[in-house]
């Protein structure tokens, strides 16, 4: 018995001590518990008090928040504010709360942010989820968990890298940041900044600039299922894009839509609907490259910021601060001269391809070749890397995939770097643009078949223009004296006095007699020069400038047939003089500047009347003979093949070795030229009937005006009529272009300025009469261009 007691006590003993033990090892357990968590605390303390104090990076302050300004894209509109295109760091687009459309404030709470109106910046449900979810298991699908204003945080302000602490410190600051903003924005103002900064992908920024560029739209007038796919974008960019991966985009728009229908933004009706139809996608991109009239937007941009720094030296950012740019461009006249444009150059480039068929234009210049291939990328990057010529050209020579400009649009080829120069050597390019030659305005500007290929603009660029000089010849000889209805013989001459020099014609034919009208209708080129002898090269020099041209000029008499290098803007301004009747008018494309608040910084001054250069008898005749070279002579193409009906007035032009060819036509409302040549002068057609303007620019025009004509809207400039000519000017052209036989009476030897010789003056006697009368009329231009000269200083 006294056994059996012992080893109960014995036993209880035992089982106490245990209990006991366990006991304090639970209160140590529960001890260092709590020590951990007050370790743990004091140390995210520690580090938040850290994080707040700016030792990782300085916070911003709520000053510094209620000064926000993101970036802001500036926008160029055409004169009827249709967006031509945007310049930009960031495609991004700023807009009020009011212009949003309330169906994508809905779907952004209700997929990023339920419970946005109740938290102040942090949800610790959602924080608690990211702990758990993210930071234990790893398990990065589930996002992040931020609130919208933390997420607004983040667009604000990007995160860093800060090793193995980079997720702890950028959502610590992001939560800092967060409840800063609360402070200082109402909900509906975050809502708006959030929306205005959030990116979309594809470099766009902000959900207006998202709109325009997948729906084609403002975010005002975003529906349901557009703003849901945006919405659903946010998740991540490019798996949901909508033009890229469409099924998943529609997945998770449809995600989207249920998460609005549970929060009441939309009834399950409605909701079905949506998720049964399609993304009603229309993609619009609008970038440096594309767009309306992109070479133009280039002109207007260095316009725009030469404005800006005259008037306002550093004040301003045109990629930063949301500028509003009007322009004079007519956005259905740009469209027609795209089209134009991509319609002739395809045809002619597939009839340059086959004329060369596998030759090379540069074949007795490699120098041409050369110099493209050396300054080629490819080619500077292997050289800059130490590559010997050898070692470069069999790099050059391997096969590799590329994308390559090939009408009428850019293709995916495997091709040699090598071969790939050798492609852009034999691409046509040309440069085209159309005006109001009354005000100035500029209606459209095509400066190239791709910008994104070729940047360089040839409507700015300058080559030698051919037999569109010719009319500036021919109005200083009427200017001079002479009459449309003198014959001059068509033979060759030799100019001892100019290196012999000994203009031919194109045809080869040299017989006969042509009228100065005959002579500037066919282009021909022993009649030309021999107007600028007798005319005097100083007095077609001088006239060419008060007309417009403000490139240098050789004094040679080959410059009566085009041998001058001059831009297509500056014959355009030339042949105002015509159309104008007979003011020059500068070209304008800037219309007005507004910041982003509306305030006007710049406006543009209309003139009045242009800068007058030539009396009204000489444009009336001058008018009279160029409509001679579209009704009989090189540029009738526009009635026999394009059918035009307008009343219009031209001149062709093709230069040495068909190397360019020109045309520039006009109705009494509406100019517009052409060029197009290749990149080399060396590269051209070899025939003058492949190679002249009638063939490679003039169509350019006609396709253009063939649109023009069938669209109401522009009977204005489709149905305007030239001024009749008096009974006294229309005797002065009242002869035939050509004669075979010298007239047996030259009108030289009747008229003078409409005046007849009398029968008792010798024709020397009455020669010498008009020489005197010449030199008094050139003393009254001197003065009258004094006076000019005056007018235009107090202009400028």
């Amino acid at each position: 018995m006294t056994k059996k007691r012992t080893t109960k006590k014995t036993t209880r003993r035992k089982s106490s001590a245990k209990n006991k033990k366990q006991a304090s090892i639970g209160k140590k357990v529960i001890v260092l518990s709590l020590k951990a968590g007050v370790f743990f605390i004091g140390v995210a303390f520690v580090f938040l008090l850290f994080v707040y104090l700016g030792v990782f990076g300085r916070l911003p302050n709520t000053e510094d928040l209620a000064r926000i300004d993101n970036d802001i894209a500036s926008e160029v509109y055409a004169e009827d504010g249709v967006l031509m295109g945007k310049y930009y760091y960031q495609n991004r687009m700023s807009i009020e709360n009011k212009e949003i459309s309330q169906h994508a404030k809905n779907a952004l709470v209700a997929t990023e942010d339920k419970r946005f109106f109740q938290h102040q910046g942090l949800d610790l449900l959602s924080l608690g989820r990211v702990a758990v979810k993210t930071i234990l298991f790893r398990d990065k699908s589930q996002g992040g968990g931020s609130t919208i204003s933390q997420q607004l945080a983040k667009n604000l302000y990007p995160r860093k890298k800060y090793g193995p602490f980079t997720m702890l410190v950028n959502k610590s600051k992001e939560v800092f940041v967060a409840s800063r903003l609360e402070e200082v924005y109402s909900k509906e103002e975050i809502l708006t900044l959030y929306l205005n900064t959030v990116p979309f992908g594809e470099d766009v920024y902000g959900i207006e600039a998202a709109s325009q560029r997948f729906f084609s739209k403002h975010s005002s007038d975003l529906e349901p299922k557009e703003a849901a796919v945006l919405v659903g974008m946010l998740a991540a960019n490019t798996a949901y894009n909508p033009r890229v991966n469409p099924e998943r985009s529609a997945k998770r728009r449809n995600i989207v839509l249920d998460r609005m229908t549970e929060f009441g933004f939309l009834n399950k009706e409605e909701s079905k609907l949506i998720k049964e139809s399609d993304l009603g996608l229309e993609y619009h991109k609008i970038d440096h490259n594309t767009g309306i009239a992109p070479y133009f937007r280039e002109i207007i941009r260095k316009e725009v910021t030469r404005v800006l720094e005259e008037k306002y030296g550093e004040q301003y950012d045109l990629y930063r601060d949301g500028l509003k740019i009007y322009t004079t461009i007519d956005p259905t006249l740009q469209k027609y001269a795209d089209e134009a444009v991509q319609q002739h150059m395809a045809s002619l480039q597939k009839e340059f391809k086959y004329h060369w068929e596998n030759r090379d234009p540069w074949k007795k210049k490699p120098s041409v070749f050369l110099s493209a291939l050396h300054s080629s990328d490819r080619y500077k990057t292997l050289k800059s890397s130490g590559k010997t010529e050898a070692e470069i050209l069999a790099e050059m020579k391997k096969l590799t995939r590329m994308s390559i400009f090939a009408y009428p649009d850019e293709k995916e080829v495997t091709l040699s770097p090598l071969d790939s120069v050798k492609h852009y050597l034999k691409i046509l390019n040309t440069g085209f643009m159309v005006m109001d030659p009354h005000s100035g305005k500029i209606l459209s500007w095509v400066g190239g078949v791709n910008h994104k290929y070729f940047q360089y603009d040839h409507v700015t660029s300058r080559r030698q223009v051919g037999s569109t000089f010719k009319p500036i010849v021919y109005t200083a000889a009427l200017m001079e004296g002479m009459s449309p209805c003198e014959y001059i013989s068509n033979e060759r001459r030799i100019y001892e006095d100019y290196d012999d020099w000994s203009p031919t014609n194109a045809d080869g034919n040299h017989l006969g007699f042509y009228s100065l009208k005959g002579g500037l209708s066919n282009s021909v080129n022993t009649i030309t020069a021999e107007i600028m002898m007798r005319t005097g090269v100083d007095e077609v020099l001088n006239l060419a400038e008060r007309m417009g041209v403000e490139s240098k000029l050789p004094a040679v008499p080959s410059l009566s047939l085009g041998a001058g290098e001059i831009s297509l803007r500056e014959m355009l301004t030339v042949y105002t003089c015509f159309a104008n009747r007979g003011s020059r008018t500068e070209p304008f494309g800037l219309l007005r500047i507004e910041d982003k608040t509306g305030k006007v910084l710049y406006e543009y001054k209309p003139q009045i009347k242009g800068f007058p250069v030539l009396d009204n008898q000489t444009v009336n005749l001058m008018n009279h003979m160029l409509r001679g070279v579209v009704e009989n002579g090189t540029g009738k193409g526009l009635r026999t093949t394009y059918r035009l009906r307008s009343q219009i007035a031209g001149k062709t032009g093709t230069t040495q070795d068909n190397a360019d060819g020109w045309f520039i036509g006009y109705t009494p409302n509406l100019l517009a030229g052409a060029w197009v040549g290749a990149e080399s002068p060396v590269v051209h057609f070899r025939t003058t009937t492949l190679g002249q303007g009638a063939h490679m620019a003039l169509p350019i025009y006609g396709l253009f005006m063939k649109k023009v004509e069938q669209n109401p809207r522009y009977r204005k400039y489709t149905n305007a009529y030239f001024p009749n000519l008096d009974s006294k000017l229309t005797a002065m052209v009242d002869c035939a272009d050509y004669s075979e036989d010298d007239p047996d009476r030259s009108f030289f030897d009747i008229f003078k300025r409409g005046k007849e010789r009398p029968d008792s003056l010798s024709l020397k006697e009455w020669r010498d009469i008009q020489k005197e009368e010449k030199e008094q009329r050139k003393e009254k231009r001197k003065g009258l261009l004094n006076r000019m000269k005056d007018l235009f200083k107090k202009k400028k």
